[in-house]
């Protein structure tokens, strides 16, 4: 199965509260360059799109699903500061369905790493606005392996 793990672009510095803070235009730019970047590279489109519940996640998941056209599931296991262990456990009912998730750091750099090299955990850095792709065959650590890593500063 696919799984993309996606960090959310660039934001505002202030709002209301953290989980207000939207995108600033460069992080919708940013965001806007990896999406139509992922769709040219012709991926099958993710069966499932969780986001955090966070105002710049959404957004950011949002502009993906121009292209993808599915239903957007907020899921509070996407909030920063949520281990790996309980990303697994959330996502293991989904069997082998192809997912996307939309999120921030930390968790999405212990989530990629833990997926990738197993436990103990260890953090691997998700640019912001950046996508990664894995190949996995189950929701366990150690069993991911990385397809692609798409990262603004490096599309035109």
């Amino acid at each position: 199965m696919l799984l993309w793990l996606i960090r959310h672009g660039e934001c505002e510095l202030t709002a209301a509260s953290d989980a207000e803070r939207r995108l600033s235009a460069e992080g919708r730019a940013d965001v806007a360059k990896v999406a139509a970047r992922v769709q040219a590279a012709r991926r099958p489109a993710p069966e499932l799109v969780f986001t955090s519940p966070l105002q710049r996640a959404r957004q950011s998941a949002e502009i993906f699903n121009a292209y993808w056209g599915r239903e957007l599931r907020i899921a509070e296991f996407l909030q920063p500061h949520v281990e790996p262990s309980k990303v697994l456990l959330a996502l293991r009912p989904q069997g082998n369905r192809d997912v996307a998730l939309f999120g921030h750091m930390p968790n999405l750099g212990l989530l990629l790493a833990t997926l990738i090299w197993g436990l103990p955990p260890r953090e691997a850095v998700v640019p912001r606005g950046a996508a990664a792709l894995l190949d996995l065959s189950e929701w366990e650590p150690g069993k991911a392996r990385l397809l692609e890593f798409f990262k603004p500063e490096e599309i035109p």
